[in-house]
């Protein structure tokens, strides 16, 4: 079976790169809801293209009122899902090939959703597609389940549970291989402070912005003061410790901006990034404001925060025996002169608890000038490495990859943790480096190729008929 899986998969190469790339072409960002659009025109664009790819294979559609929609095969009572999602993060700035174009260079597709999550719900269409063409009997109906604001809530897909049947089993290609058994805890917490104080002559704080999501690392912030010369401000940063090469001055009209460049990666992962706004706080907190709110701001900012990304300083480091360790994100900021407010992304361990992070946070602020409150909470999701369904997804990855690795925990968020038996599984190999998120994303064809035959093993095994039935 193997072998004719392969087979099957290379036949479909050339189309798994057009599908990819048809969805990729769309920059289906979330915008305000418009008409008949939950999620914005773009986003149902990339929906309705998806559609139409499944039909012209052949399968069955369905679209739950522009929110999600479903592909399916087979028959039965029980259902296996393939979740995916076709809504993708702001694109960011400073690509090597445009974000939208999809081009092809060195055996990658490059593209803003290329590997989170077009891509990936290409190899999972094609995947239905190869079990069909291997006309393979099923006794499941098998689902590829498509959510449009995966990114910035999962609205979508709850939605779409309130209008159709839970799965029994489900994964979704949205992470990496092998099967991921557990997924820490997503909380947002929104962070404000108010600024407003009688005017004072000197340096002030006229705004600061940063940030596209929460759930990325920001690569640029900007700040804009007033009550002081460019020369003098250029001194003073030099009695500053910062890396001069990521801060640019401009002057304008008796005001400087300060734009501070750093690097994106996914909220999951601040390690693999340079979180822009807290690097340029670290710079701000160390001026002369006259405004004592705005310093003290500031300064709690740069104590308690800093460029730290595990949470110490403010008092919420954490870590299970999974094991899963808490990571720390400031992903958006914003602020006048009368009010800051900025969006923090913590991934909690599996063993803990959100309101354990907000009480451990709360207990070490040291000011009453911060206030916060939780805008989000997803909790974790938690599946015993040696449960039946994750064995059946190890023996189809182990069978086409040869690695016995064992499962694995993450810090990233999939649609599994909103159906009752779900897990990630896919699409990035071991040793491949996390680019979701981030500028100059990609997908390498020959993984996309692999995976729609590891997806399609998994299928038959879960969901295929036994030779005894």
């Amino acid at each position: 079976m193997k072998e004719k899986i392969i087979k099957a998969a290379e036949s479909l190469r050339d189309d798994m790169i057009l599908s990819t790339q048809e969805l990729v072409k769309i920059p289906s960002v979330e915008a305000e809801a418009e008409g008949d659009y939950p999620y914005g025109k773009e986003v149902y664009k990339a929906l309705a293209k998806a559609i139409e790819i499944s039909e012209a294979m052949g399968f069955k559609t369905k679209n739950i009122d522009n929110q999600a929609a479903h592909v399916e095969m087979g028959a039965g009572e029980e259902i296996l899902a393939l979740l995916c999602h076709v809504d993708v993060v702001p694109e960011g700035s400073n690509w090597t090939y445009p974000p939208y174009a999809a081009e092809v260079h060195d055996g990658k597709i490059f593209g803003r959703g290329t590997i989170d999550d077009k891509g990936p719900a290409a190899a999972a269409l094609y995947a239905m597609k190869i079990v069909k063409d291997l006309d393979i009997k099923l006794n499941k109906r098998v689902r590829l389940i498509l959510g449009t604001n995966e990114e910035s809530g999962m609205a979508s897909l709850k939605y779409y549970f309130e209008k159709e049947k839970m799965p029994e089993l489900a994964f979704s290609p949205d992470a990496t291989f092998p099967a991921i058994h557990a997924e820490k805890g997503i909380l947002d917490l929104k962070f404000t402070a108010d600024l407003k104080e009688t005017d004072k002559n000197g340096l002030k704080l006229e705004k600061i912005k940063g940030g596209n999501a929460a759930n990325m690392v920001p690569d640029f912030a900007e700040a804009v003061i007033s009550g002081i010369e460019k020369e003098e401000l250029e001194k003073l940063l030099t009695e500053i410790n910062y890396e001069a090469a990521d801060l640019n001055l401009e002057a304008d009209n008796n005001k400087i901006k300060l734009s501070y460049s750093g690097i994106s990666a996914h909220g999951s992962m601040p390690e693999d990034g340079k979180n822009a706004i807290s690097y340029l706080i670290n710079i701000l907190a160390e001026l002369p404001f006259s405004n004592a709110k705005v310093k003290e701001f500031l300064n709690f900012y740069q104590k308690k925060i800093g460029i730290e990304y595990d949470g110490a300083s403010i008092g919420c480091k954490d870590q299970d025996d999974v094991p899963t360790a808490l990571t720390f994100n400031t992903g958006v900021i914003k602020a006048d002169q009368n009010k800051v407010e900025f969006i923090v992304n913590i991934r909690y361990p599996v063993k803990s608890t959100a309101d354990k992070v907000v009480s451990d946070i709360k207990a070490n602020l040291e000011t009453k000038l911060v206030n916060l409150e939780i805008l989000s909470d997803a909790k974790p999701l938690y599946v015993a490495k040696d449960d039946p369904f994750i064995q059946k997804l190890m023996a189809a990855y182990q069978e086409f990859t040869g690695d016995k690795s064992e499962p694995i925990a993450i810090g990233g968020g999939t649609y599994a943790r909103l159906v009752d038996k779900g897990v990630a599984f896919g699409l990035l190999f071991p040793g491949q480096a996390e680019i979701a998120h981030q500028k100059d994303e990609f997908i390498e064809i020959d993984n996309l190729v692999k995976s729609a035959a590891i997806y399609a093993k998994a299928i038959i095994d879960i969901a295929g008929v036994k030779e005894n039935e």
